[in-house]
């Protein structure tokens, strides 16, 4: 009982607290060229349970005389109060008369009933508001002297730290079991999973890689949900590690910035309400000694809570952090389960590719920033990096792909069979059919074009936004058309992320206010943003956790996923053969006719719908590591050509007649079954 009374007591003083409504806004921004008013500090909190109006100004003047004041305010785009105000009638000796100068204002005043009615109740309820004040204040003569503008929050925000654990953690743990399952051998599963999870990682920094555009608007629920995926980007704010960065920026010679701690300058980043339009001409917030606008890149910093200075090295520090923590991973199993160097090489390869974009839209930045002569050395060393270990990859890919058609006329027969060149450049094409293994290079390319314009054009927001929409558009139509994952559900899942990541950026479109739209469709669009990608990512992150729990509690995770349409298997299993099997009966001169044996038995086992076809192949492909056993056994063959009983003898090739002779020799007309039952 006493517990019962306790809870009870708990949560009656936490529930108002919960409850509590409020409007508050913290900075006041200029709406007209040459405004005659302007503001360096601007607190104001509205409570509507007691009307009360608590506001902190510090304002600088330059009207001589008396004025009146045009209130408006405006919620997604539509226009909800409107009221005419007489600055005389506030009772405040600092407007009545203006004089040009500083106007320090801190007080509490009780607003109208009527007036506070007027507010609805669905703004102290939703999420990330997109609503705004705007006081247009004019002369007796009727002539605009100065105009402000002051954005609100209810403190509600879709922003949460446990989406962005979860987020991070399920998107985690799919590339830590498809990395498990490369160390144990089980290529289909590993192929298939870590193809998701790394779906599901580029997808998430493909929203974040979208708000940092240069846009002149961005909803605010837009930006919010954003935020929850910027650790997909390395923007993750540790407060001793950002006492360290801004260290090092001011110790390598760059001046660090300290947004975050100054009293004398006010932060705003972009709002909905760049797109109010008077006379057909779009309203433009203009900054000022007191106040920064944060548009593109640096508004997702700081959202992040880091300083723009230390975006850059806060990226590369937690990327160079996690590779760390992959390579003492690496370097476990290695010794545990013994694996070969080339497979760590792999892995830190494909760790780079992931992190690709990361790297080089902030290296990039650097060189426009130049926070510290340090940073933009250490920028262009991850860009050089990153660049040159892609790239060659790309081209060992498409080298030992083309050499595989020329060889074998198959690009799988390198790509696949050569385990050297699987293991250190199979995280470039393992997610894709073979025939289409090239389609890496496509996408390296795509996500190439789209960082640059990124990093480099962040003045030039319609600009950058309409290239990056092309890019995007163009990719998404290929996508379609050559189909290039391994399997149907893989292909259907990367198109649907794309679909999104198209859409995505055509909404920033209307936000880079291209097409001069209405205000209210950019509000529109920014709820329209957050459902679409809330919802997918949802849907992603069950698609996840559903493969990598088939994967984890399966006895066999390959016989869980549909083999890939390709011949990947089949020069798998025979490199597998050739390195294990066949390397332990090399010794032993007798042993190689079983040995051959055993490499076809595996691949007729792989192919048991045509299996015939599938031995001419492998047939023509062995032809010249069986032509010794073939010529020692060619005299017997002729002798015995009457008796041959082989019901596949239509197939003809050296090995055939090889593998009648050793049957007949060993009198065990069976011992071909055995083989293929064994292996």
């Amino acid at each position: 009982m006493k517990l019962f009374l306790f809870l009870l007591l708990f949560l009656s003083s936490i529930i108002p607290a919960l409850c509590k409504r409020s409007l508050t806004a913290s900075s006041l921004v200029t709406c007209m060229d040459s405004s005659q008013l302007s503001a360096s500090k601007f607190n104001v909190v509205f409570n509507p349970d007691d009307n009360s109006l608590h506001y902190d100004l510090d304002l600088s003047s330059e009207i001589d005389g008396y004025v009146q004041a045009l209130i408006q305010v405006y919620a997604y785009g539509f226009e909800i109060i409107r009221n005419d105000l007489d600055l005389c009638s506030l009772d405040l000796k600092q407007f009545c008369p203006l004089y040009p100068g500083p106007v320090d204002i801190d007080s509490v005043n009780y607003i109208d009933l009527d007036l506070a009615n007027q507010i609805p109740n669905i703004a102290y309820t939703v999420p990330d508001i997109d609503a705004f004040l705007r006081l247009t204040v004019t002369n007796n003569n009727g002539t605009q002297i100065a105009c402000i503008q002051a954005s609100f929050s209810n403190g509600k925000s879709v922003s949460h730290v446990a989406v962005k654990w979860v987020t991070a953690g399920i998107a985690g743990l799919g590339l830590l079991v498809s990395a498990l399952l490369s160390c144990f051998g089980n290529s289909n599963a590993a192929s298939h999973i870590s193809s998701n999870a790394l779906s599901l990682f580029t997808y998430f920094q493909s929203v974040v890689i979208v708000t940092m555009l240069h846009v002149d608007q961005l909803p605010p629920i837009a930006s919010a949900w954003s935020q929850n995926l910027s650790w997909s980007m390395g923007l993750i704010n540790i407060k001793f590690m950002q006492d360290i960065f801004r260290w090092y920026v001011q110790s390598t010679g760059g001046s660090p910035t300290t947004y975050f701690s100054s009293e004398a300058i006010s932060i705003l980043v972009q709002r909905a309400y760049n797109l109010i339009k008077k006379r057909s001409k779009t309203i433009v917030l203009y900054g000022n000694s007191h106040l920064l606008i944060f548009r593109g890149i640096k508004r997702v910093g700081y959202l992040a809570g880091i300083e723009t200075s230390s975006i850059v090295v806060t990226g590369f520090t937690f990327f160079i952090v996690c590779a760390y923590v992959l390579i003492v991973i690496s370097i476990l199993a290695k010794l545990i389960l013994k694996l070969r160097s080339n497979i760590l090489k792999g892995s830190l390869s494909k760790y780079i590719y992931i992190g690709f974009a990361q790297l080089t839209i902030f290296s990039l930045w650097e060189f426009t920033e130049r926070d510290s002569t340090a940073i933009v050395v250490l920028a262009a060393l991850f860009l050089f990096t990153a660049i040159a270990i892609l790239y060659y990859a790309c081209y060992r890919t498409l080298y030992f792909g083309r050499m595989g058609i020329i060889n074998n006329k198959n690009p799988a027969s390198n790509l696949y069979g050569d385990e050297n060149v699987l293991n250190k450049y199979g995280f470039f094409y393992t997610m894709y059919n073979a025939k289409t293994y090239w389609w890496s290079s496509v996408h390296l390319i795509h996500i190439t074009i789209k960082c640059i314009f990124i990093a480099l054009c962040q003045k030039y927001g319609k600009v950058q936004t309409l290239v990056v929409f092309i890019n995007d558009l163009i990719y998404f139509i290929a996508l379609i058309y050559y189909k290039p994952f391994l399997d149907k559900p893989t292909n259907i899942l990367n198109i649907l992320i794309m679909t999104v990541t198209t859409l995505n950026s055509f909404l920033f479109l209307f936000f880079s206010n291209l097409f001069h739209q209405p205000a209210a469709v950019g509000s529109i669009m920014g709820w329209v943003f957050f459902i679409l990608n809330a919802a997918f990512s949802l849907i992603l992150l069950i698609w996840v956790i559903f493969y990598s729990s088939l994967a984890i509690f399966s006895k066999n995770p390959d016989s869980r996923f549909q083999p890939a349409k390709d011949d990947r298997r089949s020069f798998q299993k025979r490199n597998s053969l050739t390195s294990n099997s066949i390397m332990s009966l090399k010794d032993d001169d007798n042993n190689d006719k079983p040995a051959e044996l055993l490499a076809l038995g595996t691949t007729a086992k792989d192919h048991q719908l045509n299996w015939d076809t599938d031995l001419k192949r492998a047939s023509q492909l062995s032809y010249d590591s069986l032509s010794k056993n073939y010529n020692n056994s060619s005299n017997y063959n002729s002798d015995n050509s009457n008796t041959n009983s082989n019901p596949n003898s239509n197939i003809n090739s050296p090995i055939d007649n090889n593998i009648d002779a050793y049957i007949n020799s060993n009198n065990n007309p069976n011992l071909y079954n055995d083989m293929y039952n064994k292996y």
